[in-house]
């Protein structure tokens, strides 16, 4: 009679619930990457010296305050997560604005309501939008990195103001803390 000498494992499937889990949490991330290389790549220079590096910003300090802040870190990251690819579909949906709107002429405009539009006209739409863009390639991320950085800030006030808290408690109750008496 032969012995089966393989060790004995214990294995579990993943359930249903811990695989979403498992995508979410690898997949989420590597979908705003591969959208932020495609939004980067789509401005050219506009992307490799101004997009870039204020992404580049905001995934920083989202991380920063997500490490410094343990019982925020959820609530951070998928802040942080969604700002980033709120600005990079902004972004992509400015420039298409853009190449539609600047095929346009005031000729155009003028046809389609039936009445005259200043030639100006024609020029100055693409450039509102082109002004819209640059607002949001550099405003939004300010604004992040800015809200992120209250964050931190706030938290460790808030943090040196409990630790004070229960030095003052400390000695009130001669160290022992908010513990019953006996």
């Amino acid at each position: 009679m032969a012995k089966n000498k393989e060790p004995l494992t214990y294995r579990q499937n993943v359930s249903r619930q811990e695989a979403y889990r498992i995508i979410k949490a690898v997949g989420c991330p590597l979908a705003i990457f591969a959208l932020a290389l495609f939004t980067i790549s789509s401005f050219a220079n506009f992307g490799t010296k101004l997009i870039c590096p204020a992404s580049g910003a905001m995934w920083i300090m989202g991380v920063i305050v997500a490490t410094a802040m343990p019982s925020m870190r959820n609530a951070t990251l998928i802040h942080s997560m969604t700002t980033i690819t709120i600005y990079f579909l902004a972004l992509l949906g400015l420039k298409m604005v853009l190449g539609v709107v600047s095929g346009v002429s005031a000729e155009m405009i003028a046809a389609s309501y039936n009445q005259v539009i200043p030639t100006a006209t024609g020029n100055t739409i693409p450039g509102y939008i082109q002004n819209l863009l640059w607002f949001t390639a550099v405003l939004l991320p300010v604004g992040e990195i800015s809200y992120q950085a209250k964050q931190f800030f706030q938290f460790k006030k808030t943090q040196n103001r409990e630790k004070t808290f229960n030095r003052v408690r400390g000695l009130r109750d001669n160290g022992r803390g908010n513990a019953v008496h006996r």
